[in-house]
């Protein structure tokens, strides 16, 4: 329906001032076609988003899929992977051993790691063997320890195993939470 004024009658327009400028307040409908649906504070369900931006500051999407996505970022903290692992490691006499085997053609992704050690050691994280560190080397004090939740996973070559290397015989535990792709 088209609002048409003539100056001179009497038709209400609601406004507000804003600075010293009266402003028009519209109402925003988010029905569809013509059906009337005020707009109440969230969208119940949004199909058909040809172009434009998503943001989700406060919340989440429960469910839907995204495809195409040409540019922009997915966050995906707190979701869970179809192939996530988590290993421990408890050791006193191997200096040189596996924390998840190869996978051949997949990458290993480290997102969580505790390292702790018993006597004092070094300890190196690598793809496939210790030529190829993916992790500087942890200096750890006797009964020390390390705790690293990495937001952007350490990663292996592909077909690489995840292992560790430390320079002494020691007690040594390492809890490791990633996925493989």
């Amino acid at each position: 329906m088209a609002l048409t004024v003539n100056e001179g009658t009497q038709t209400d327009v609601y406004s507000v001032v804003n600075g010293g400028t009266e402003i028009q307040v519209v109402k925003l409908d988010i029905g569809a076609g013509t059906t009337i649906s005020d707009f109440g504070g969230t969208l119940p369900v949004v199909n058909n988003l040809t172009n434009g931006t998503v943001r989700v500051s406060v919340g989440t999407i429960a469910t839907g899929t995204i495809q195409n996505l040409v540019t922009g970022t997915v966050d995906t903290v707190g979701l869970t992977h179809a192939d996530k692992f988590g290993t421990v490691i408890s050791t006193g006499t191997s200096t040189l051993g596996t924390i998840r085997a190869a996978v051949a053609g997949s990458v290993i992704y480290v997102t969580d790691l505790i390292i702790s050690a018993g006597s004092a050691t070094n300890v190196e994280i690598a793809s496939g063997g210790t030529s190829t560190p993916i992790m500087g080397t942890a200096y750890l004090a006797a009964n020390g320890g390390l705790v690293a939740n990495f937001r952007t996973p350490l990663y292996t070559a592909s077909g690489s195993a995840l292992v560790y290397k430390q320079s002494t015989n020691g007690p040594l535990t390492i809890s490791c939470l990633g996925y493989i792709d």
